[in-house]
């Protein structure tokens, strides 16, 4: 039986190739002896990797042509690995921040709205008591907490469909999030802002709908302008 550590970092390598665009959307990947020989695998453990890779949507793979590096329409954007390489993805990142930006206003306003109408006495505690437990102070562990507040929300919401979205939103938080901790330059530190939060919560724990919505797009604002300052200090570099 083959290593699960060697198929996974083989994975990871291989994926990450992908979204950086070592090989573009259509074409075929390199023979199988020199793909295994670049990451350093045997032939068996490449064939697993490409396997995974497959069900993610990054390639497709036929006797007659062997395997391809598929379309991005048809990758699984909300993997949590494809969404962790393409926020790594330097040249693109700024686009995909922009992305998340864009599914998050579509999702978390409304999971606000319904976590005010849905949430038990229990789950508005819960989400009250992670929003008075933020700090000012911008730190790895600000940012835990921030985590489970928006996924507690979710939960809240007693829609399947929404809580499914648990895994990608999470680590698309925590990917972006971690990186403004480390884009200072750029106005994008990550900024806790407890205020926000506990006025999240309170609307929740009041069940007052509209008015968690209005504050959840709040968020969604923010999140956006940090896009805007991004992109516009990319096309600076230029």
């Amino acid at each position: 039986m083959l290593p699960r550590g060697l198929i996974s970092d083989t994975v990871q390598a291989m994926g990450r190739s992908i979204v950086q665009g070592e090989w573009q959307p259509g074409a075929q990947l390199p023979m199988e002896a020199d793909l295994a020989a670049k990451f350093g695998v045997g032939r068996n453990a490449l064939r697993e990797a490409v396997k995974v890779l497959a069900g993610k949507g990054l390639v497709r793979t036929a006797r007659r042509y062997g395997s391809r590096v598929a379309d991005r329409s048809d990758w699984n954007s909300l993997d949590v690995d494809v969404i962790r390489w393409r926020l790594h993805d330097r040249s693109s990142h700024a686009r995909f921040r922009r992305e998340v930006a864009q599914l998050r206003e579509l999702i978390e306003p409304g999971a606000a709205s319904m976590a005010a109408s849905n949430a038990t006495s229990a789950e508005r505690a819960a989400i009250s008591t992670l929003a008075n437990s933020m700090k000012e102070a911008p730190s790895p562990e600000a940012i835990e907490t921030d985590i489970a507040f928006h996924l507690a929300i979710l939960d809240a919401t007693h829609n399947s469909l929404i809580q499914g979205l648990r895994r990608p939103l999470e680590e698309m938080l925590r990917t972006l999030f971690h990186a403004d901790l480390t884009l200072l330059e750029n106005g994008l530190s990550y900024d806790p802002n407890p205020t926000l939060h506990l006025a999240l919560a309170n609307a929740i724990a009041g069940g007052r709908a509209e008015e968690a919505r209005y504050i959840a797009m709040a968020f969604v604002i923010r999140g956006a302008e940090g896009a805007d300052r991004l992109e516009a200090s990319n096309l600076q570099q230029l």
